[in-house]
Formats: C-alpha cells, structure tokens, sequence
C-alpha cells in the first residue's frame, strides 16, 4: 500500500539531543550518561504499560534521571538542570529540507511521541516547524507507551488510514518495532545507535532525515 502520511518521532529523531548530553557532563556524569537515561526511562515506561499502568512522561523522566544520576554517583539533584535542557532541543538542521520533500510530494506529516503535547508543541514552535507538522499525536491519548502497537494503531485511527499507509521515521530502534508490529511502514535512522540493535530483519535505513523521507516516499509511488 502506498504511504500517505510520514510519521516522525520527535525526540533523537527531529529533535538533537546535544544540549542534555552536554548538561549531562557539565554535572560530572560519564559519557553513555544519556544513553543511560533513556534506556532506563523506556524500560520504565515499557514495564507500566505491561502491567497497565500510566503515568505522565514528566515524571517518568523526572524519576528515572535521579535514579540514574544516583547510580552514576552523580548529585541526583542535578536533575532539573537536565530536564530543563530538554524544552531547549534544536531540530537537525536538516529538518526543513526533509519538510520541505514531503510538501512537494504533497505527503502530510504527523508526530507521534512519548513525550508530553506542551513540550512537543513548543519545541516545533520553537524550531519554526509547528506548521510543518498536520498534527501532534502523543501517548497521553491512549496511555500507552511507545512500542506498544496502541499508540500506532490509535494514530491510524485518528487519521482515518489503515495503518500500513502510514511510515514512521525514528532514530530508535524500538520505536520501528513497534511500528512494523503494528503493521505501519517503518524507516530507521541510524545515526543514534549505529547498528541495528535486534535479531529481526533490518529496516529501511537512513542517515538523516532528508534520506529517510526519500526513502518512505520511494514506497509511495
């Protein structure tokens, strides 16, 4: 089925990481710090949609970096500095240009993210793209964490498509499993983790988002 809308993640994949990574080390954490935080916060999210829990992205960010700065023996109180960093992302520079593709092909584009709908919407704002972008999705909706198929699915049914006219586009490796388990198209960027991190068959990869947007309307024509 041809793609009709692209789907961006929002954060690692529109949105660089570097001011956290690097308010990260000004606090004295190790390199991996951030790596570290993230993996913990999914796991965390992951383990209370399981069990069918849900709680708001701010304070499962807010829980998981103490914990983590704790483990690295890193002042745990360190963590609103971090997370303040966080409203401060700047899109990859490349992100107009991959906007940019996507209206001349006449393909809409929608995000879909853990995070919370303010901090979404005022980092598109911020970096000048909210009009780039149809609609905001977030998890809060269906309180149920990305790479639960719900938060796909339910993205599919808010645009009124099957989900396989849908391609996401994300940096995480996660984030395309959830979305091939929920039969949406999927390309990965791999400019996070390198390699790809499962024992599945590899996705469509590219380096950044200009080459992922041409590569999920290669699979609408």
């Amino acid at each position: 089925m041809a793609v009709q809308v692209v789907v961006f993640d929002v954060m690692g994949t529109l949105f660089d990481l570097a001011p956290v990574r690097r308010k990260l080390g000004e606090l004295g954490a190790p390199e991996g710090a951030l790596e570290a935080w993230f993996g913990r916060m999914l796991h965390s999210a992951a383990a209370l949609t399981i069990v069918g829990e849900f709680r708001p992205f701010s304070e499962i960010g807010e829980t998981t970096l103490r914990a983590t700065l704790a483990q690295l023996e890193v002042d745990p109180d360190g963590a609103a500095e971090v997370l303040q960093a966080l409203g401060a992302l700047d899109a990859y520079p490349e992100a107009t240009q991959a906007f940019d593709l996507l209206d001349e092909a006449g393909v809409p584009a929608v995000t879909l993210t853990n995070g919370g709908r303010e901090h979404t919407e005022r980092l598109l704002e911020r970096a000048g793209l909210r009009h780039r972008v149809q609609r905001v999705i977030t998890v809060d909706e269906v309180q149920a964490y990305k790479p639960h198929r719900e938060p796909y699915l339910h993205t599919a049914r808010t645009l009124g498509l099957p989900p396989a006219a849908l391609a996401l586009i994300a940096a995480h490796g996660w984030d395309v499993v959830g979305a091939r388990a929920a039969s949406l198209t999927a390309v990965w960027i791999d400019r996070l983790e390198k390699r790809w991190p499962f024992p599945t068959d590899e996705p469509p990869t590219a380096r950044d988002l200009v080459e992922a947007v041409e590569l999920a309307l290669a699979r609408s024509e």
